[in-house]
C-alpha cells in the first residue's frame, strides 16, 4: 500500500523568525493514500517550528473531510485534540462502505506566549472495495509448525506476481482464520486466476491429499458478477505433518568389552 507523506512548510518573514527565534511552521501527515471500505486506518500527524518551538507554547489542530459519496458511518476522529508541546498527535480514519474519494482538510496551529501561526493541510485518500482473501488453515499432525510461509499470487500477463507473503505458528490440533485485503488498484477489468501457496518448498509441512497449491478464479470489475471487486474465497487447507519433522535422539551405544 503506498504511503502518504504529506509536508507543507508555511513561510514567516525572516525578521520576524529571526527575532522570535523559531522556524515557520512544519507539518507532516503519515499514513496510507488507498484504504478498503469500512476499514480503520490511523494517520500520524507531526508539527514543529513556529512560535511554539520557543519551548513557551503548544501545537494543535482541527480536520474535517468530505466525500464524492455518501460517508455515512464515516469518521476521522479526533477531529481536534487538546494542545501540547510535543506537537505528535494520532488520528483514525474509519473509512465509509461506499467507495469513494474522501479530501481531508486539517488546519495545524502552533501557538506560542504572545502569538500564533497556522498551517493548512489538504489531501485526498482513495477508498476502495477489497479482494478478501479468507483462508482457515488446520494443522492435523501431532507436532507443532513455526514459521510456516504463506503467499497469494495473481496470474497477470501470463505471469505469476506476488499480492502477499506471511508466515505462521500453528499448534498440534490449532486452526489459524487468515484473512487479507488486497486494494488491487493496477488491475484492469477481467477474470484471473489467483493461488495461494503454503511452505512452497514444503520445508516444513506437506498437505493432507498430496496437494501443495490452492487456485480459483476471481471476476475483477465485471459487469454481472454482483460483488464484482469482492472474492470471498473460503478454504479449509488440512496440514499433515511430514515425517522429517519428528527428530528423535540416536539410542546410546553401549560400550564393547574387551
Amino acid at each position: 500500500m503506498w504511503a502518504l507523506l504529506v509536508c507543507l512548510l508555511l513561510s514567516a518573514l525572516p525578521a520576524t523568525a529571526a527575532g522570535d527565534g523559531y522556524d515557520p511552521l512544519h507539518a507532516q501527515l503519515e499514513g496510507p493514500l488507498v484504504v478498503t471500505t469500512g476499514s480503520v486506518t490511523q494517520y500520524k500527524l507531526s508539527m514543529v517550528g513556529g512560535p511554539a518551538e520557543a519551548g513557551v507554547g503548544n501545537y494543535s489542530y482541527n480536520a474535517d473531510f468530505a466525500g464524492t459519496g455518501s460517508t455515512y458511518g464515516s469518521y476521522f476522529v479526533p477531529g481536534s485534540a487538546e494542545p501540547t508541546s510535543s506537537g505528535v498527535f494520532y488520528i483514525n480514519l474509519t473509512a465509509p462502505s461506499e467507495a469513494q474519494t474522501l479530501t481531508i482538510w486539517i488546519n495545524c496551529t502552533s501557538t506560542g506566549s504572545t502569538e500564533s501561526m497556522a498551517l493548512p493541510l489538504v489531501y485526498k485518500v482513495e477508498v476502495v472495495e477489497p479482494i478478501v482473501f479468507h483462508a482457515t488453515i488446520v494443522n492435523t499432525g501431532d507436532v507443532a509448525v513455526s514459521g510456516v510461509p504463506l503467499a497469494l499470487y495473481i496470474l497477470k500477463e501470463g505471469q505469476w506476481s506476488e499480492v502477499h507473503s506471511t508466515s505462521l505458528d500453528l499448534a498440534a490440533g490449532q486452526s489459524y482464520d487468515f484473512l487479507y485485503n488486497w486494494t488491487a488498484l493496477d488491475l484492469e477489468s477481467g477474470q484471473y486466476k489467483v493461488r495461494m501457496l503454503l511452505d512452497p518448498s514444503n520445508a516444513i509441512v506437506t498437505f493432507e491429499g498430496g496437494a501443495t497449491v490452492y487456485e480459483t478464479t476471481i471476476y475483477y470489475d465485471v459487469p454481472g458478477y454482483g460483488g464484482v471487486n469482492t472474492l470471498l474465497w473460503v478454504l479449509v487447507i488440512a496440514l499433515g505433518l511430514v515425517a522429517f519433522l519428528l527428530w528423535r535422539r540416536p539410542k546410546a551405544k553401549g560400550r564393547k568389552r574387551r
